[in-house]
């Protein structure tokens, strides 16, 4: 009997851990803080710049769609950077026309990285900004202060003006999805 109550013991001790260990990976956004990288998508024939700052989230689908954002806006004639948020590459805005900020949604708010990174943002006075979240819980899109709140909630200070914010879900026709963000985000 007490080799039952120990062998008990220790698996809900091992439940517990495995538990706190992962409330802290998303508390503190580990994989954010590791984002740090950038690459540049190339445009011969680009007609502008466009800077896409992400969050890979723990399960890089939020990378994913900065990616696919990314290629929808060299389609489009872009030369875009894609930058972790924590490289050197997302802290200067100067001389973009775009800007697209985006990250996973935990728990119905946007991963701390991603709310640091709106809440110093500077952006030149002409450029097109989004926002996208990325996560698994549907939301009404119907309704854009739902969106706002869920995806980009901005300090009350600040002077930053959204030309599109989307939730993508998992679930969702993901290029179909980023695709319509950067038509709402050129328009």
């Amino acid at each position: 009997m007490k080799k039952i109550f120990k062998i008990i013991l220790l698996v809900f001790a091992l439940l517990i851990i495995v538990g706190i260990t992962s409330v802290s990976i998303v508390i503190l956004d580990v994989a954010g803080n590791l984002a740090t990288g950038s690459q540049t998508l190339t445009n011969d024939s680009a007609t502008g710049k466009a800077l896409v700052v992400y969050d890979p989230g723990l399960s890089g689908g939020a990378k994913d769609v900065a990616t696919k954002i990314g290629n929808d806006l060299q389609s489009s004639g872009y030369q875009v950077v894609l930058a972790g948020v924590k490289s050197s590459a997302a802290a200067n805005t100067a001389g973009y026309n775009v800007i697209v900020i985006g990250g996973p949604i935990y728990a119905g708010k946007p991963a701390s990285t991603v709310q640091s990174y709106l809440n110093n943002l500077k952006p030149p006075a002409q450029a097109r900004i989004g926002a996208f979240g990325y996560g698994s819980v549907k939301i009404d899109n119907s309704n854009s202060t739902v969106v706002m709140q869920d995806v980009a909630p901005l300090p009350s200070n600040s002077s930053v003006s959204f030309n599109a914010v989307m939730k993508i879900v998992s679930s969702d026709n993901v290029d179909g999805r980023c695709s319509e963000f950067v038509t709402n985000l050129l328009k």
